[in-house]
């Protein structure tokens, strides 16, 4: 059985998610992975895709360009790279004529 981990959260009167989420925000880690978190408390990867989440349950067709999830994924070498691959769509190869 492994050993007890003992903090200043294992007193609290919490659920146990509640207290590996405490513990992930206090290491400066994503609450639902375990990845280092980009800013606050999410990965960048988890980051996008609550930022995509709300703007279906909310309906949102305008983006908010300058919102804190948008400049840490253009930051990223990763995702600037998968998102300079694909061409825009309806425009041909140049010199395919």
């Amino acid at each position: 059985m492994p050993k007890r981990i003992e903090d200043e959260f294992t007193s609290q009167r919490v659920s146990r998610q509640r207290r590996y989420q405490l513990r992930m925000k206090r290491d400066r880690r994503c609450e639902l992975c375990g990845e280092p978190a980009s800013e606050g408390v999410l990965c960048l990867k988890h980051l996008i895709k609550s930022r995509e989440r709300q703007r279906k349950k909310l309906g949102q067709k305008r983006r908010y360009h300058n919102a804190m999830s948008y400049r840490l994924q253009g930051k990223s070498p990763v995702l600037a790279r998968r998102r300079r691959k694909t061409s825009p769509k309806g425009f041909a190869k140049q010199g395919a004529s």
